[in-house]
């Protein structure tokens, strides 16, 4: 192909290069122009091993159960997360924070590298949408679908000649430093106010609500949904031990307030058995055709570890150790604790999925109990 039809064809704007932590943006530009200046740069991902821990966020107590809408290219996302520090370690409520990436576009030499990502985070006050309670909150979670209409994704803080559109259809939550969600959607989390962990959501009034599938004389805590089969998932110790637990909504509404305390749905909860096993099982989180979670079973590196199961001909596949499936010299599962997952994805139309993995740990390193921290999935067939 030679400059003129270069000229003619429209490249990515940027593409987002992932691999075990490091995410790097890298700046197209148009024809002749790019290759002269920056040499060839591939339509592929490059792997830089790195957990970045985001200690704007994090304190000396204990700051984990984190989610976030997932992120737009420039990463800039709200997150949510349960934290003892307001309390000096003793009651866990409801935090935001704010989770940046910056990256220069290319480097000053074509042959070159970009320059490294700089993460930051930072706390930014209570979570407003989650009233206080007089017992520990944990696990926020938003039951919202991303997935738009197809339009272009657009740059702005790049001049417009140096930079084309690409097709969005899974676009980031609108980061307003508030949480507010698209109507239907609610915030969902768990309490044990009344002695018992239960799960609880805030609905379209602002008032609480508790869950349908609450076991009164058990611990149910870490909702998720599965936005592809309609599937809600939670952890529950009512077999003795935490493990997974699934409601098929078979009306498949998602304006989640207009069901989720109907208490004539509780028969149907089932056991998700193909993610049982001889230990605890919790904090599921379901992104497309990837269910992630939190669990203590053999095999792990020490305490509790995170795993992962596809979807796919129908069915989940036997759970895998993250750690078997990240690049090598990403710890990403250590003999420390590593606990509730989430994902952050966007989506452009004929390009890879982008998928960030927020998680916590109490690993050696952090500011003090559970830390934050986020890395990114490498593009493999395995997931």
């Amino acid at each position: 192909m030679d400059c003129a039809e270069q000229s003619n064809k429209r490249l990515p704007e940027r593409f987002l290069l992932i691999a075990g932590g490091t995410v790097v943006i890298l700046l197209a530009l148009g024809g002749c122009l790019m290759q002269w200046m920056y040499g060839d740069i591939p339509n592929r991902l490059v792997m830089d091993p790195h957990i970045y821990a985001l200690n704007g966020s994090n304190s000396r107590y204990d700051d984990f159960n984190a989610v976030a809408a997932p992120p737009s290219l420039t990463m800039d996302a709200l997150i949510v997360f349960s934290s003892n520090a307001r309390t000096h370690g003793e009651r866990f409520s409801m935090e935001t924070g704010r989770f940046e990436l910056v990256q220069n576009p290319y480097s000053q030499s074509k042959d070159k590298r970009p320059p490294p990502a700089r993460i930051e985070a930072q706390r930014t006050g209570p979570f407003p949408l989650i009233p206080p309670a007089s017992g520990n909150l944990r696990g926020p979670t938003p039951l919202v679908s991303s997935t738009i209409a197809e339009r272009d994704y657009a740059a702005p803080q790049f001049s417009y000649h140096m930079t084309l559109e690409l097709t969005q259809d899974k676009a980031p939550l609108p980061w307003n430093g508030k949480g507010v969600l698209p109507n239907g959607g609610v915030w969902m989390f768990d309490s044990d106010q009344t002695g018992h962990r239960n799960l609880y959501f805030v609905d379209d009034a602002g008032l609480v609500r508790p869950f349908f599938g609450n076991d009164p004389q058990s611990d149910d805590a870490y909702a998720t949904y599965d936005f592809e089969r309609h599937e809600l998932y939670f952890s529950s110790n009512r077999s003795g031990r935490f493990q997974l637990y699934r409601y098929r909504n078979h009306s498949r509404n998602t304006r989640f307030s207009e069901w989720l305390d109907n208490p004539a749905l509780a028969s149907v909860i089932e056991p998700a058995e193909e993610f049982f096993a001889d230990a605890d099982s919790m904090a599921p989180f379901v992104e497309g055709n990837l269910l992630v979670f939190a669990s203590n079973r053999t095999g792990t590196h020490g305490g509790f570890d995170l795993y992962a199961s596809i979807y796919s001909d129908s069915r989940w596949s036997a759970p895998r150790n993250m750690q078997d499936l990240m690049p090598k010299g990403v710890a990403l599962n250590t003999p420390a604790n590593e606990f509730r997952p989430s994902l952050l994805t966007i989506r452009l139309k004929n390009y890879h999925e982008l998928s960030v993995l927020l998680f916590s740990s109490d690993r050696p390193g952090g500011q003090g109990g559970y830390d934050l921290y986020v890395t990114a999935l490498p593009q493999s067939k395995e997931w």
